[in-house]
């Protein structure tokens, strides 16, 4: 069976450092998002419309945020806003325990993918 993968990154860079997304689509529709950095206010518009966008075009999205050090609340009520919009294609993978406790506490504990945890 041939299946293929594809990924694409964009990076923003500010005086903070660096903040970089990469989208990985595959033929199943059964996509990821993945978050790198901080996911503060100067990068909220930009995380925003990559999750829309590959939410519109996907069965299932994954928003991986393992490698985020901070999530400003924004940018999780807008994760959770999006669950709305596309109801029962959002999960998020693996974030860090101060990203966690975030969400946790908007309530979009629902939303964890703990099946790859050990």
């Amino acid at each position: 069976m041939l299946t293929s993968t594809a990924t694409m990154e964009r990076s923003i860079r500010d005086e903070e450092g660096v903040f970089r997304l990469e989208t990985t689509t595959r033929p199943n529709g059964h996509n990821t998002l993945r978050a790198f950095g901080e996911l503060d206010m100067s990068t909220r518009a930009e995380f925003v419309h990559s999750l829309d966008v590959l939410a519109s075009v996907s069965t299932r999205v994954s928003v991986d945020l393992s490698e985020v050090s901070f999530i400003y609340s924004g940018v999780a009520n807008a994760i959770i806003d999006a669950t709305y919009v596309h109801p029962d294609k959002i999960r998020v993978l693996a974030p860090a325990r101060s990203v966690r406790m975030v969400l946790d506490v908007l309530g979009a504990g629902e939303l964890f993918d703990d099946s790859s945890r050990s």
